[in-house]
């Protein structure tokens, strides 16, 4: 029997948060939902997360693709599932957690989307970003899924069919009694939706508890930082069959190749650093270069330039900057064409090893290399997991995803001092 299984709406959420089942169940897969099985594995799933790249479809699509996944989910009899929602509340929340609970039968859903660990916490209703409201910070510029009101309880309430209610921060310092006793009263009236304050880990253990011991039928919705302390209150299941985390760092036998394909400012400053302070070769990418009709040959420049350049050294691929105002017409093709410019390169030099981030690129990057799936090996720092591929001619070697906001402008130069630490000073 699956012990657990995360649905997510990206890949990268997906991975954050699976990874942190590991303590409790493993080994865990990271599975796209067009492909769920749990066979064929050499070691079988004690936990899977599931990524539906729903967050940038239209809301009924994202809604029906949920469905679908939580229905074949509910085949596998987990013991508990877990609806895996961005910290920064962007994407169709609302309708895809109903989609999940309508799958999987479930009454009630817990909705608290705090991670303090990254800044990201909810405040008399009010979800915010490093003290920002979350639809003032760049998450409100976002290309893909732009979050517009920063009220949790409306911004859930636009995107659901069922009444929605919020617990505050005061009535959970007042104890599990207290919150247990309001949740009981709000679903006398008809509510289906708990939205929940939390500005510690500590707010976000009671809400697990409340979900492991008072109200097991509910849903439990949150971002890693809630899956954080849901595992500490679950029983250790590993298995003597999974094994030891693979050694997959440092990379060895070949170079690493970065592939930044997330609009985020914070990733972007991030390559930076990275190429400026490692000696880590870069390749920056145009719109024009990748998507333009009459651009075969710069594109063929730029691969040659970039092929040299990994032959010799680690290698970063990322977009230009967009200019202020500008929006790409065609954003998914410009993510498969990064994609396939990065699997290019890997075919004409030899790759030790992949970093990911921005949840799309590396869905696309994936695909192009039949990788069947994922086993998620440990968390590097705060949302910086790594992983072993599985399928396709990279398998077995290690893959690192991370989403684009996450992080300190140091990040992927402390990822690159693990992978190279005979390089270092």
């Amino acid at each position: 029997m699956l012990g657990l299984a995360v649905i997510a709406d990206d890949i990268t959420g997906a991975a954050d948060t699976g990874v942190q089942f590991l303590p409790a169940f493993a080994p865990v897969y990271l599975l796209d939902h067009r492909g769920l099985s749990l066979d064929a594995f050499e070691h079988p799933p004690q936990a899977i997360s599931v990524f539906t790249s729903s967050r940038g479809l239209a809301v009924a699509e994202a809604g029906r693709v949920v469905r679908a996944a939580g229905r074949a989910i509910r085949g596998f009899r987990p013991q508990r599932v877990y609806k895996k929602i961005d910290s920064a509340l962007r994407g169709h929340i609302g309708a895809e957690l109903e989609a999940a609970m309508e799958a999987l039968e479930a009454p009630l859903s817990f909705i608290a989307p705090a991670f303090p660990e990254q800044g990201r916490i909810t405040v008399g209703g009010v979800h915010r970003i490093h003290g920002v409201p979350v639809a003032a910070s760049e998450m409100g510029r976002d290309p893909v899924a732009p979050v517009t009101e920063s009220v949790l309880q409306k911004w859930i309430g636009a995107q659901t069919r069922w009444p929605v209610s919020h617990v505050g921060v005061e009535a959970i310092d007042a104890g599990i009694e207290a919150v247990a006793a309001e949740i009981e009263r709000q679903r006398s009236r008809g509510v289906r939706h708990i939205t929940f304050d939390a500005t510690e880990v500590e707010h976000l253990d009671c809400i697990a508890r409340l979900a492991l011991d008072r109200f097991p039928e509910s849903l439990l919705c949150g971002s890693a930082g809630l899956a954080q302390r849901l595992v500490g209150q679950l029983p250790r299941r590993r298995t003597p069959a999974a094994g030891k985390p693979a050694a997959v760092l440092p990379a060895e036998g070949g170079r690493f190749l970065f592939v930044c394909g997330s609009a985020s400012k914070i990733l972007r400053l991030q390559a930076s650093v990275l190429a400026e302070r490692a000696g880590v070769a870069a390749e920056t990418l145009s719109p024009a270069t990748l998507l333009g009709d009459n651009a075969l040959s710069a594109r063929e420049a730029a691969l040659s330039r970039a092929v040299a350049a990994f032959s010799e050294r680690d290698l970063v691929l990322q977009l230009s900057s967009p200019g202020r105002g500008a929006a790409v017409a065609e954003p998914q093709r410009l993510v498969w064409k990064l994609a396939e410019f990065a699997v290019a390169v890997m075919v004409r030099a030899k790759a030790a090893g992949l970093f990911l981030s921005g949840g799309d690129t590396a869905i696309a990057v994936l695909e192009q290399l039949d990788v069947k799936a994922v086993r998620l090996e440990r968390e590097l720092s705060s949302g910086l997991v790594c992983g072993t591929i599985s399928g396709g001619h990279l398998s077995g070697r290690p893959v690192v995803t991370k989403a684009g906001s996450f992080g300190r402008p140091e990040t992927l130069l402390d990822l690159h001092r693990r992978l190279r630490p005979a390089e270092q000073a």
